[in-house]
Formats: C-alpha cells, structure tokens, sequence
C-alpha cells in the first residue's frame, strides 16, 4: 500500500485518541449521579447539578464537599446558576430540571460530592474522605419570579413529574401551562409527551410531513442574525452568532467528565444531523443517553453562554457502511425542543431550486473545532474555511475508488481543511446570503499521524440523501 495512503481513517479516530487518552486529575467516586456530575476542559473540572424545583416557594439547595487535605481558603468554590434567568424561569415554570454550575477552589482537584439537599430533603449523600480533609457547604436560594396557579387537585401536565413529596391527603403542587412569547424566529411552541430512548426502528413520535416541515422552516434557515460571516476565509475564528446551526457534540463519560468528539448541524428545533462514524464504528457504539449537544456557541467551552440539550434518539442510515462515507450520516432526536433567537438557528436543506451537480472550484464552507495546524487535538474556538469542489473523477485520482461513492462529494483546499473532530460537521454552500448543507465531513487520509491536507476530503452528499434525511427528521 502507498505509503501516503497506509492510515485510510475517519478524522473521528484522531478525536478518539484524545477522548481515551488518561486524565491528569482522577475524578471522586459519585454517589449523586443521579444528580451531579463532574465537567471537564483542558484539565480543569467544574460541577453541574440538575434538579427539578418547587414552583410554588423558596427553594434552598444545599451542596456539600469533601476535599484531601487541609486547607484555609479565603475562596471556596461557588454555586451558581447555569442558565439565563430567562431559561430558568422557563425550566421552573414547567417542571424541568434547574441547572447549577459548581466552581471548586483546586479545579484540577475537585473534591468529593458528600450530600445534596434540597429544601431540607436529603437527595443523595456519601462518606466524607479520611482526615486530613477540608468540608465545603455550597448553598443557593431560587424562589420563583411569580406565583403559579394549580390547574387542580391531582391535576399534573402530560409528561411533568413533581420533584417533590406530597403530605398526605394534600393535593400535589402542579402547574398552569401558559404560553411563553420567544423571540422573533421562534416557532409555535409545543410541548411533547416523553418518549422513551431508542437507537433505531421506532419513531419516537408522530412526524409531520416533509413538506409541513420544510414549510415551517423555509423563512427562517440558513440565516445569520448576530452577525454575518464573511464569504472568503482563511481559517478564521467565529464568532457566537456565526454559522448558528454549528453544534458540538459531547459524550457524557464517568472518568472524564464531557468531553467533546464531533461536530453537527442543526435541521430544527428537533433535529440535529451529524455523522454516523461518530457513533458507530468498529470497537465503539455510543448509545443515545450518553450524547449531549451543544447549541448556540463558537466555543467548545460548555460553561459558557449557550444551551445543552441530552439526546433521545439516534437514526442511522441503513446503508452506513463503516470506514467509508457511504450514507455516513446520522439523525439525532434532542430530548428537548430548542427555541430559535440570534444564536440557535437550522440551516436550509437542499431543495430542487439548486444545482444537484458542482462544477469544479465551486466554493463551499466546513467549520469545526477540528486539530489545528498547531498540534492541538481541538481549538477552543470553531474556524472556519473555505474549500472548492473536486470533480469525481478528479477525487478518484487522489482517493481510492472504493471509497469515492456515487452518493459521495469531494472537496479540497491546500494544506486547510477538515481535520479530526470536525468530523461530522457539514459541508455548506452559500446561496443568496442563505446558507445550505450540502455535505457531513466524513473521512480523509492521514499522513505522519495527522491530516493529510494536500488531498481532498470525502463528504456524504446529503442532497442525494434528501428523501431519507426530510422523511425521517423531527420538525
């Protein structure tokens, strides 16, 4: 085999190297998983909790620590909200968890999780660490911004369960379901019964129509509003509102915290797209309820203003074939639907009012938080870059046919391009000041345990996927 050609991997696999890779700091036993979680970025670890409040009082939410040694700190941490007052008031009003964030004094040391208490009800606890140690008591007051009224006695919404215990005989707290305005590019909220995970067969829910769907977005994808990205790049940082159907993708691990391994695209406030080497590729198989997305940020510093969103499905195309970009993609199902503003928007899908064949030098977009020239495994900034379409025939003389697929489109810029943990990312065309997915970043060869960037990148075309993509996404 050519020597240039000797390492035929998906830029996943360069990812995956640093997501097994040991952590410096040995993560505390977490007795409060249920509960608590410990978060992690270049090594530095911070705390999120999420718990369902009472709507109807003062809620006090207690959190204690246990750290190895002694210490005297002037600082010991904090426990703050994670959301934006708006998000949270929304998350209280309809019975969803209330997201904290922990700062701990040693942040590449974290302590130990002890006890959660919320309003005096004991939720979770663990022994505290032999002598020498430090005891830290976080505590945080949240009452709700206005009253709530009760739809009823024993009267609970669809799919809301109080976080709370009900005296005997007294009715259960519940909530009045009001409608909440959004901002302009929001579309009608509406609230879905839960659905239970599954990875493939099932639809988790009654999908509307392709066309309902595509009608419902048509006005609002592929759209920036904050800012506007310029058309010629040079592996240029974003900035938050640029590209705004850019996601990360994280895996919700026990020994390091969250960390990040492919990038998306948004398709609606349902419905991410990525790849399905991402997922599923010989010796890993992510389930689901181990994927978290980020929306709404140019960073993949999680702690930072944005949204997180768990996962409640994973459909992959029946003709995915493994260490290839043969129908390599992936829906994702969002187990909560996100609203659109400045910095959360879908992209436009490809529709028959554009070309389906590229000419040569046609001039596409990747972005992602991929290995950078550098040496950085990722950048803590997304970048992005502009790439030219290579012909089939063109590709073939630089790939091998058997990945170069009728379903597969080429494109290449030199020494630039998709690397790593872009993997997943789209390839992207802009029309009109419109912005469209053409592509998912799928795989490219590697030289000298990096990117071979000299040689273009294979995409699966998700044009020519269309019918699959429209008839199984969620509106």
């Amino acid at each position: 085999m050519d020597e240039k050609m000797r390492m035929l991997l998906p830029g996943f696999l360069l990812s995956l190297l640093w997501l097994i890779s040991p952590t410096s700091a040995q993560l505390p036993n977490n007795a409060c998983s249920q509960y608590f979680e410990y978060l992690s970025f270049n090594q530095q670890f911070i705390g999120h909790i999420s718990v369902r409040l009472n709507p109807q009082f003062e809620n006090v939410l207690v959190v204690e620590f246990s750290q190895r040694g002694a210490y005297t700190w002037s600082y010991v941490g904090s426990l703050t909200l994670l959301d934006s007052d708006e998000q949270t008031n929304s998350n209280l009003r309809f019975g969803e968890p209330i997201n904290y964030r922990v700062d701990f004094p040693l942040p590449s040391s974290p302590p130990k999780v002890t006890q959660i208490r919320l309003n005096n009800q004991v939720l979770c606890s663990a022994a505290q660490y032999p002598l020498p140690r430090t005891a830290i008591t976080l505590t945080h007051k949240l009452t709700s911004p206005q009253p709530l009224s009760f739809l009823g006695p024993n009267r609970i919404p669809t799919g809301v369960n109080p976080p709370w215990s009900a005296l005997p005989n007294e009715p259960q707290p519940v909530y009045n379901i009001e409608e909440i305005p959004y901002q302009e590019l929001t579309t009608p909220r509406t609230r879905p019964v839960a659905q239970p995970q599954t990875d493939l067969g099932s639809r988790a829910a009654p999908k509307p129509r392709p066309e309902q769907v595509e009608q419902s977005l048509s006005s609002i994808c592929g759209r920036e509003r904050a800012l506007t990205t310029p058309l010629i790049f040079q592996g240029e940082q974003l900035q938050r509102g640029q590209l705004p159907w850019l996601v990360g993708i994280y895996e919700r691990s026990l020994d390091n915290g969250l960390p990040f391994f492919c990038g998306g695209t948004l398709l609606s406030s349902w419905t991410v797209l990525s790849a399905a080497h991402c997922f599923r590729f010989p010796g890993r198989d992510l389930p689901a309820n181990r994927t978290v997305i980020s929306l709404g940020r140019n960073t993949i510093d999680i702690v930072s203003a944005g949204e997180l969103r768990d996962v409640s499905q994973l459909v992959f195309h029946e003709e995915y074939e493994p260490r290839s970009a043969q129908a390599d993609i992936v829906l994702i199902r969002l187990a909560k639907q996100v609203a659109f503003n400045d910095f959360i928007v879908p992209i436009c899908l490809w529709s028959e009012n554009y070309p389906l064949q590229l000419p040569s030098g046609y001039k596409t977009y990747v972005a992602g938080w991929g290995a950078d020239e550098n040496g950085n495994t990722n950048t803590k900034v997304a970048k992005i870059i502009d790439t030219n379409i290579v012909t089939e025939a063109d590709c073939l003389r630089e790939l091998p046919r058997r990945l170069v697929q009728p379903k597969t489109i080429c494109a290449k810029r030199d020494n630039a391009g998709p690397c790593g943990s872009d993997g997943g990312g789209g390839l992207m065309l802009r029309e009109n000041n419109v912005w469209l997915l053409r592509g998912v970043i799928s795989l490219g060869l590697t030289k000298d345990n990096t990117c071979d960037l000299s040689k273009a990148a294979l995409f699966t075309d998700v044009a020519k996927h269309i019918a699959w993509v429209r008839q199984n996404m969620w509106e």
